[in-house]
């Protein structure tokens, strides 16, 4: 059913999807910020980025580039209208364009760590998502302290500390080939950096994705992000070894630096 509505829909609104000139996906790690990014390009008026619609999926089962594109902006209407609620945090910004759109320039799917999850297993679904978008594919990488990141795998998905290191750094290996692969079409940033300067990075993704960056939406979506990191490393047991284990494998990633169990 869901495919023929699609398809249906899809059909209906097939001059307006033709038009659209970038698709935007996101790559990473679970429990690592990307909600709250997708969310916040999602209120910019030029905007649709669906929130964990998962498109690799979809496509893997033979829908078409409209049907995705249908699928995609029911999904953010359907997600705005019961409140943007996510594992008990508010992604709303008040007074902006979530779930809909003043002019539809960028449309897209916030699923992270599963679409890394994917293309680690099937590599070719990047090649195919991209012959049947027809238009360049722009990515998203948001980085954030492995040790925070770890913590959370292990705390919110049911892994021993062990499996969540072990997950989380073969993640980052493929993520690191995903950024080679896309080259200039990737935007890779941290965390903690937006946090401390939200309307320069959310200047620096409107650039990224070629829309303006009107001055309310982000103000509004500055006023929205929270003061400070979620040191969420403190919320679990750590040994010394596993501390040690992390930082041995940080140091082997340059796009790691800095970042440490103290900092």
């Amino acid at each position: 059913m869901l495919y023929l509505r699609s398809l249906a829909g899809g059909l209906k609104n097939a001059s307006l999807y033709a038009s659209v000139p970038r698709y935007c996906m996101f790559i990473g790690h679970p429990r690592s910020g990307h909600s709250l990014v997708g969310s916040l390009l999602d209120a910019h008026p030029e905007v649709v980025i669906a929130h964990e619609l998962d498109v690799l999926r979809y496509l893997g089962l033979g829908f078409s580039k409209n049907q995705i594109y249908d699928l995609i902006i029911k999904h953010d209407k359907a997600f705005t209208e019961t409140g943007r609620q996510w594992t008990g945090y508010d992604y709303a910004v008040p007074g902006q364009w979530q779930g809909r759109f003043e002019s539809l320039r960028v449309i897209g799917d916030k699923k992270g760590g599963v679409s890394t999850m994917r293309l680690r297993q099937q590599p070719a679904l990047l090649d195919k998502l991209e012959r049947t978008i027809k238009v360049p594919v722009m990515g998203i990488h948001v980085q954030r302290n492995p040790y925070d990141n770890i913590a959370t795998i292990s705390r919110k998905d049911n892994k021993s500390l062990e499996e969540a290191i072990t997950f989380y750094f073969e993640l980052q290996d493929t993520n690191r080939s995903l950024e080679e692969r896309f080259g200039e079409r990737m935007i890779s940033f941290r965390q903690e950096n937006m946090i401390q300067d939200p309307e320069r990075h959310l200047t620096l993704l409107a650039e990224h994705l070629g829309v303006r960056a009107p001055e309310d939406w982000l103000r509004a979506c500055a006023g929205v992000i929270f003061d400070s990191p979620n040191k969420s490393r403190n919320r679990i047991e750590w040994t010394a070894d596993a501390v040690d284990r992390v930082a041995d494998l940080i140091a082997e990633r340059d796009e790691l630096e800095g970042y440490s169990f103290e900092d």
